[in-house]
């Protein structure tokens, strides 16, 4: 039985043996590729792309290694864009070689070739130009020659897609080019007549036109950012004879910034697109001619209003300062009044006890901070409307002097749906949390976040020790507590 199984094993590999060989001596070896020019990307100095209809050249500035659109137009070209195409023509693999010396070049579509690819280098040299065809039936190749020989090669199919190329294609779409670090001044002026001035103060920004206020950081930053990265959606037009056809002769909104260096760059936005399926604002920079196009988010992004740039902080001022706070909230009313050597006291219901200081600091923190999400109205026009002539929460301020720091309201209004709900559905109504201060005329619209923070019973400020002293006070005396098992079995046994 071990000799037949021995026999077999032998048979069985003299099989797979002879398949092996026969396989390594008549199967078609694995196609290897190798690169069409020993050429490498950043020694390409120009590039023509040479199409039936059109021609498209872009140079590189040796100095500073950045590429321009020389035709069909002068202009900046989109750096990664050329930067990826000289990348992919110096990568260029030559899969195969179809046909040594081909006489009918129609069947591989380069009779008349999609494009001709024409580098030359730094060093002054041009290499033979790349004419592609088509794509192959099967696989993902396409067809490829030089113009200084008969023959037909293969290339992977990406390459053809890759040198397919419109001017639009390979622009440059940055619109504004500033450092953010550089900006001195932002003026936002609109098609009303009103024009908004914002300059830097130091880390920050203030507003000095229409009227001094205290700039919202956030808000210019989002602004600045938004002119910074705003990108060409469309190219219009390079020489327009007239730009009040895009509204741009009186543009709703114009934005300029100042750079330290003396200069300005402003971007003028005009109508939206009326084209199916264009949302475009058309745009042009102050100092150059073309019109263009970007996504209305761009604009609306930079177009904000004097409310939405201000400062949204309800109440300034500094929590050492503070010796005094009377609170009235939902909850009842109290005062936290500084005691000695650092320490806090809660005054409410007549009674005097220790508060915990983190926490009572960490409320007057949160005062501070608090800030609005938006500027509802300055000046309000009334108490009423927002709930503060009775306010959900009232805190007023005192210093050393006993003098009054300032007042702060916070309201909630409950408010109707005004559309009719879906049958079935009962109205749901919304809550609205409004702030005010004695420090402006403004009212402020809050998160229902920090209403919640700021509305707290006077039990949560007391220290420990008052909470435990309380307890204490409150537990029932030991003589009054329930009978001893003892004195329990005395009593049932009478």
């Amino acid at each position: 039985m071990n000799f037949r199984n021995t026999i077999i094993a032998i048979v069985v590999l003299a099989i797979i043996g002879g398949y092996a060989l026969y396989v390594g001596k008549f199967s078609k070896p694995e196609e290897t590729t190798q690169k069409l020019f020993q050429l490498k990307a950043d020694d390409i100095a120009k590039i023509v792309l040479k199409y039936p209809d059109r021609e498209l050249e872009l140079d590189r500035s040796k100095a500073f290694g950045q590429w321009s659109i020389v035709k069909p137009v002068g202009t900046d070209a989109d750096q990664t864009a050329s930067n990826n195409l000289a990348r992919a023509i110096a990568d260029c693999q030559l899969v195969k070689t179809v046909e040594d010396n081909a006489t009918d070049l129609a069947p591989f579509g380069l009779d008349k070739p999609q494009v001709t690819v024409t580098v030359t280098t730094f060093a002054g040299k041009t290499y033979p130009g790349i004419e592609v065809g088509k794509t192959t039936p099967i696989g993902f190749n396409a067809y490829i020659k030089t113009t200084d020989k008969p023959a037909v090669m293969l290339t992977q199919s990406a390459f053809q897609s890759g040198m397919n190329k419109t001017l639009n294609d390979m622009r440059n779409r940055d619109l504004m080019t500033f450092n953010m670090d550089d900006v001195q001044k932002f003026v936002l002026a609109k098609d009303d007549g009103t024009t908004i001035e914002i300059d830097r103060d130091g880390d920050n920004w203030k507003i000095v036109k229409p009227a001094a206020y205290k700039a919202d950081d956030t808000q210019v930053r989002e602004a600045l950012s938004a002119l910074l990265n705003a990108k060409v959606a469309d190219f219009i037009n390079d020489a327009p004879t007239a730009v009040t056809e895009y509204g741009l002769g009186k543009p709703h909104a114009t934005a300029t910034v100042y750079l330290k260096n003396g200069t300005q760059q402003s971007l003028l936005f005009g109508f939206k697109q009326t084209e199916a399926g264009k949302d475009g604002i058309y745009v042009r920079r102050g100092e150059r001619a073309p019109v263009y196009t970007v996504h209305e988010y761009v604009m609306n992004d930079v177009d904000r209003s004097l409310l939405a740039l201000r400062d949204k902080t309800v109440f300034a001022f500094d929590p050492a300062n503070v010796e005094a706070l009377n609170v009235k909230d939902e909850f009842g009313t109290f005062t936290l009044k500084r005691a000695p050597g650092g320490k806090w006291d809660l005054v409410a219901g007549g009674k005097t006890n220790s508060a915990d200081v983190p926490v009572v600091e960490r409320f007057l923190d949160q005062l501070r901070d608090l800030k609005g999400n938006t500027i509802v109205a300055d000046p309000m026009p009334s108490f009423m409307p927002f709930g503060l002539n009775t306010p959900a929460i009232d805190l007023t301020l005192f210093d050393k002097s006993g003098k009054q720091l300032g007042e702060m309201k916070l309201a909630k209004v409950s408010i109707k749906p005004t559309t009719a709900p879906a049958p079935g559905e009962l109205p749901a109504p919304t809550t609205q949390y409004y702030a005010a201060s004695s420090a402006s005329k403004a009212v402020y619209s809050v998160s229902d976040y920090y209403f919640t923070q700021l509305n707290k019973p006077s039990r949560l400020f007391l220290s420990r020790s008052a909470i435990a002293a309380a307890a204490s006070s409150a537990a029932p005396p030991a003589a009054s507590s329930a009978a001893s098992p003892a004195a329990a079995a005395s009593s049932a046994a009478k």
